[in-house]
């Protein structure tokens, strides 16, 4: 449901909002609620809804997950936001065993004090969601595919070989510090691909 109107510069929107519980069935259930809006926000929220070709209402949804499962714990993670091309020329001047010692290093002391800030259960599969909601608000490509039993993430960075070494590096030590025995990380120059067998 959407309801638009009109109030000098400003319009209330109407719409379907998921609640954060669950039902039984682990279905997300939803109520409406009303928002006002500048015209000239909702007038680019309408421009973008039709580029993408979904509701208004899909797209302010999709605005707020992201918000609440990736913009905000971030920000108390201590993630800020950097240039990919600045990060990837500075990355670049480095050695791989450079490379891999300073993600050793982050790792060992920052890794799972992130985890936490991000998510509230240390769990891998929290690490897993906090990752793709990362990959997702960053704009990286990303697919998942499953194949007798094991989960294949596949993700396009487009940042170079040394970005690709960080990550995949990032990701082994991810596996160990969470006990996940039967996964691996491999890496092409712009892709790195995890395979975690989940069978085991």
């Amino acid at each position: 449901m959407q309801l638009f109107k009109c109030r000098k510069s400003s319009i209330y929107y109407s719409g379907y909002m998921p609640k954060i519980r669950d039902n039984k069935k682990g279905q997300i259930t939803s109520e409406s609620i009303t928002f006002r809006i500048e015209k000239s926000i909702l007038d680019e929220l309408r421009l973008e809804a039709d580029q993408k070709m979904e509701s208004v209402n899909t797209l302010v949804n999709q605005i707020i997950k992201s918000y609440i499962q990736w913009h905000k714990p971030a920000r108390k993670a201590g993630l800020g936001y950097f240039s990919k091309v600045l990060v990837a020329k500075t990355i670049n001047c480095l050695t791989d065993e450079q490379v891999i010692k300073m993600t050793e290093d982050f790792c060992n002391h920052n890794l799972k004090d992130i985890s936490h800030m991000l998510r509230t259960a240390n769990t891998f599969s929290s690490f897993m969601n906090g990752l793709c909601a990362w990959l997702d608000s960053s704009r990286y490509d990303f697919r998942i595919d499953s194949f007798d039993g094991t989960d294949i993430y596949v993700i396009q960075f487009d940042m170079g070989r040394k970005w690709s070494l960080y990550f995949k590096t990032q990701m082994q030590i991810a596996f160990e510090q969470f006990n996940i025995k039967d996964a691996k990380a491999e890496m092409t120059d712009n892709t790195v691909i995890l395979k975690i067998n989940k069978s085991k």
